[in-house]
């Protein structure tokens, strides 16, 4: 979930007015170190903006607030029984992208992020640290074995993730059985059939097998990071502890990766303006009106923060020093605004393959012969070389580069 609601608005908006007022020769100094959110005062300025937080009512934009699906290369999800609490959202790099020539730069897989304390070296300080290391464990979909032997073929990554194998024979993309078809070492990655396979029968191959491991990344509360996988932009909040595990999952392609829940907030802000001088009160009060309604309001409306209305209240006269007769002079601003906030609900499984039998079917076909497939009752299979399948093959390309075209 992100959001702006009002600590975030405060934050927003105090950021943009201090910005604005740092360019001002006459007030810079004494007003925008004191632009700041209420009781964060240890003693009274003299000259101050202080932005408080008003009222907030839900605007529906639908009936079960259900915004859309979410399509995209790379989604969140926990692992196992860990707090998951850590990263608040993940999103595309866009930048990454498009400088990648619009190819996401990082593998697909899966990549586990665990959080830790470690003391290491930042800017010249050693100290305490949340840190962050990835471990990937990266897809390979539909690979060729290269052949050994009669008998035996030989992963291109090795060693792989015990049990994530999966093997297919094509065409048909019929699964083999490990144990009853074929034995692999996960160390080494060769794959050894226990019969050799028919003329124009080849091997596919799904599995995973795990990357290098990287960090520490150090973890900045409430900021991103897009370094550690590239393409990703991991959204840290402030709920990170030790021990923490979460997962990214990046696919090759862009995929419906989640349901997004949404609507608008209706947001009041309230802001008093107070100075000794009465001209210095009056003019900050109408520059900071005239910011926020014509300047601000064009740019946060690109962040989904749309300023609706700025009203200014009364005028008022208060003691800074009863003993002394000194007063300072305040008067009020209203800002309405709306904002947008939204949930991903993750959607997890995906499709890596179809197969033509369920998985009681292929593992109960798996021992048996092809003769014994034909005539078994509940099969309805043919030989291949009844099917009269063959590859195809491309004129074009007959007698050339068999990858890439030679010009000469």
């Amino acid at each position: 979930m992100y959001n702006f609601l009002t600590e975030n608005v405060k934050k927003r908006i105090i950021f943009e007015l201090r910005k604005f007022w740092s360019y001002d020769p006459v007030y810079r100094d004494d007003l925008v170190p004191h632009i700041q959110q209420r009781y964060s005062f240890r003693e009274r300025p003299c000259m101050a903006i202080i932005v408080k937080g008003g009222s907030a009512n839900h605007f529906m934009l639908s009936a079960s607030n259900f915004q859309g699906t979410v399509v995209s290369h790379c989604h969140l999800t926990k692992v196992g029984d860990k707090p998951g609490l850590a990263i608040e959202w993940v999103r595309e790099d866009t930048r990454a992208i498009i400088e990648n020539r619009g190819t996401f730069p990082s593998p697909p897989g899966i990549y586990y992020i665990e959080i830790r304390q470690e003391t290491v070296e930042v800017a010249g300080v050693v100290a305490d640290y949340k840190v962050f290391y990835v471990d990937p464990l990266l897809d390979v979909l539909d690979e060729q074995p290269l052949q050994l032997s009669a008998f035996q073929y030989q992963l291109a990554n090795a060693p792989y993730h015990p049990g994530s194998l999966r093997l297919f024979e094509l065409p048909g993309n019929i699964p083999l059985v490990e144990g009853v078809n074929y034995t692999v070492d996960a160390t080494t990655g060769i794959i050894t059939l226990i019969n050799v396979l028919p003329p124009r029968i080849s091997l596919s191959a799904d599995y995973r097998y795990p990357g290098e491991t990287t960090g520490p990344h150090l973890i900045r509360d409430n900021h991103t990071h897009v370094q550690a996988i590239p393409g990703v932009v991991l959204a840290f909040g402030r709920r990170g502890e030790a021990g923490d595990i979460m997962a990214v999952i990046v696919n090759d392609r862009r995929e419906e990766v989640a349901l997004e829940y949404g609507g608008r907030w209706d947001v009041t802000l309230d802001m008093d303006i107070m100075a000794k001088d009465l001209v210095a009160q009056g003019e900050i009060t109408d520059k900071t009106m005239l910011y926020l309604h014509g300047v601000a309001r064009n740019r946060l409306a690109s962040e989904g923060i749309e300023i609706t209305q700025v009203s200014m209240g009364g005028e008022a006269e208060e003691a800074f020093d009863e003993n002394a007769d000194d007063y300072f002079y305040t008067a009020s601003i209203s800002v309405n605004l709306q904002t947008d906030w939204s949930i991903h609900v993750p959607l997890t499984g995906g499709v890596r393959r179809v197969s033509a039998q369920t998985q009681a079917q292929a593992i109960a076909a798996a021992g048996m012969t092809d003769d014994e497939l034909i005539k078994h009752e509940s099969n309805n299979l043919k030989l291949v070389q009844d099917l009269n399948l063959t590859q195809i093959a491309d004129p074009f390309f007959v007698g050339r580069n068999k990858t890439y075209e030679v010009i000469k």
